[in-house]
């Protein structure tokens, strides 16, 4: 495989192989949440890369492709919806200028002339992830790099009572009962304060809290048992881990039908091993259907051995399934408080919205405003998102662009769908992974929002990474005068 890799020999111009690097350090930089300067830094870098190469050629020669009129429209009612939302002082300008964003990268990535190096980002985004992953492993093992949600704010009265191995004071127990938790008699205080915060261990609950000492009190945190890995939040990681597990499989897949060598077969494996136990472990429920759903597709679709392997991975869980994860697939069935229960007030919020502006939405990031202006006095939460891309999209920017929406996924499909005769191992690859992470993502869809933040860009890139392989633009080595 890797000898195909080896090239003929060319010169680059200055320009692509600026386009070249921003594309390698931005996939580099997606699987670490505090890496934004050195992602957005290597996005710059394709950007000036390619404008550089248009103004140096002096022409500017644009690859159709099926979406071209599809985007304009989409991002034309994108616009419109921002400018003419119900609550203008919300203003959801930089929302319109994300979306624009990645779509710039799409279109960046059909326009880049990566020849045949398209291939050396896919391995790069693989191993980034495969190593993010590893270092998921770690931090759980370490009880590191957990998940974190706000509970509630007291006075700093109680912070001189907070002290190594004594009781919770009784004041503090009844700020936690008034809030809606229950704390044990016997927790304890596990650490001195360090760094402004304090850590609570209530062994009888199973629940670990974090206190944090600001200027206006003291800010109580729960320590949740779901792994955030490189990332800030679990479902940052669970929402990463839906594109990269379905392109991992599709290449190990791939590496299995075209015959690979057994060490390549074997590193893909354990990647994918590796990516699918952080999968598990940020207890993401969202994230976890969509990747079924994908990995069942691919089993079904391309191997079938894998039902076979996903037997018996379920039958070593019944046995081996940590408590947390076995917690959480109880909540699939019941409905506890806090987001399990409150989702279909979340939809039900949207859909008025939608009847309300049916044409033009509520705006580009304006879920969050409207929900504060007509939720029930006693929600849990106050989300940023309908947790359901299909109603969010409609609710913010209108029916006409769900509509747009749906037929842009079509020609996504579409696109991939052609590379299904080739037996080469990194089309077959991008295929089956192609395929299988928009399967996941869409299902992923149904309970959350994966159209934002980086997975928006994640999502746009590899589609223009298929449009460009297939056909929208020159896959052959870029034929420039040599100057590197």
């Amino acid at each position: 495989m890797f000898n195909r890799l080896r090239l003929a020999r060319i010169q680059w111009t200055y320009p692509d192989l600026a386009v070249y690097v921003g594309f390698l350090i931005f996939v580099l930089s997606l699987p670490f949440g505090h890496s934004t300067e050195l992602l957005y830094g290597g996005l710059l870098l394709a950007m000036i890369g390619w404008l550089a190469r248009i103004i140096s050629e002096r022409k500017f020669k644009w690859t159709r492709t099926p979406l071209d009129v599809p985007i304009a429209v989409f991002l034309l009612l994108a616009l419109v919806s921002s400018l003419f939302a119900p609550h203008p002082s919300a203003s959801s300008l930089g929302y319109f200028w994300k979306l624009l964003r990645a779509v710039l990268l799409f279109y960046a990535v059909v326009h880049s002339r990566l020849g045949m190096r398209w291939r050396h980002v896919v391995l790069v985004f693989i191993f980034a992830g495969g190593f993010s992953s590893l270092l998921g492993l770690w931090y759980y093992a370490n009880g590191t790099h957990l998940g974190v949600d706000f509970l509630f704010r007291t006075e700093s009265q109680f912070q001189s009572d907070l002290k190594v191995g004594k009781p919770i004071p009784a004041e503090l127990q009844q700020e936690f009962k008034n809030n809606g938790w229950r704390i044990s008699q016997d927790a304890v205080v596990s650490t001195s304060k360090r760094n402004g915060a304090w850590l609570i261990i209530d062994k009888n609950r199973d629940w670990t809290y974090t206190v944090q000492e600001r200027e206006d009190g003291l800010y109580i945190y729960v320590i949740e048992p779901r792994l955030a890995g490189t990332f800030k939040m679990p479902n940052d990681l669970g929402a990463y881990l839906v594109i990269l597990v379905p392109m991992t499989m599709g290449y190990f897949v791939a590496s299995w039908r075209t015959r690979q060598k057994w060490w390549l077969i074997t590193t893909l494996g354990f990647i994918l091993c590796v990516m699918a136990a952080n999968l598990v472990l940020t207890l993401t429920r969202a994230a976890w259907m969509g990747v079924f759903v994908a990995t069942l597709y691919t089993a079904i679709y391309f191997e079938r051995r894998l039902l076979w392997v996903g037997l018996i991975v379920v039958l070593l869980s019944v046995v081996w399934m940590p408590k947390p994860v076995r917690d959480r697939f109880q909540t699939m069935a019941k409905r506890p408080a806090g987001f399990m229960s409150e989702r279909p007030q979340w939809w039900k919020a949207s859909i008025q919205f939608i009847a309300k502006h049916p044409i033009t939405g509520i705006g580009l990031g304006r879920f969050r405003h409207e929900y504060q202006l007509h939720a029930p006095p006693d929600v849990y939460h106050t989300p940023y998102h309908a947790h359901n891309i299909y109603l969010h999209i409609a609710a913010e920017s209108g029916i006409p662009s769900l509509l747009l929406f749906m037929w842009m996924l079509f020609l996504f499909f579409r696109q991939i769908f052609t590379l299904r005769r080739s037996n080469e191992f990194w089309r077959l690859g991008l295929f089956i992974g192609g395929s299988g992470f928009l399967i996941s993502a869409l299902v992923y869809g149904l309970a959350d929002h994966i159209l934002h933040q980086r997975p928006l860009l994640i999502f746009w890139f590899l589609n223009g990474l298929v449009f460009y392989v297939t056909g929208g633009s020159n896959t052959s080595e870029p034929q420039t005068r040599p100057v590197i």
